[in-house]
């Protein structure tokens, strides 16, 4: 038999693949006549980043311009991009399993 600890591992598995999974959106409409079947719409999938992706953010260079009330900024590398949504993954993966294993110990 599969212990508690696996089956909360593998449920938590499922929640965080559920909840982190690719996002679809949009609008299709499908017509039929007989045997005839027509249809438009426009559906949207969006994904997480990549894992490589840098995240980019602007600093100010401590240059001024426009009579000396704006600063130029640049843009620099602030890390990855998935770093924020992987922290959050890691801590829903162990709040999830957390729970599961608590359901699990109460049957």
């Amino acid at each position: 038999m599969i212990g508690k600890e696996q089956i909360a591992h593998d449920l938590a598995m499922a929640y965080v693949n559920n909840r982190y999974g690719a996002e679809v959106s949009g609008e299709f409409s499908v017509n039929t006549w007989g045997d005839e079947v027509s249809g438009s719409g426009e559906v949207e999938t969006s994904r997480l980043p990549g894992v490589g992706e840098i995240l980019m953010t602007k600093v100010g260079t401590g240059e001024k311009y426009f009579f000396g009330l704006m600063e130029k900024m640049e843009s620099v590398e602030a890390g990855y991009v998935v770093d924020g949504i992987f922290e959050k993954m890691i801590e829903d993966y162990y709040a999830a399993y957390s729970r599961f294993l608590e359901l699990l110990e109460r049957r």
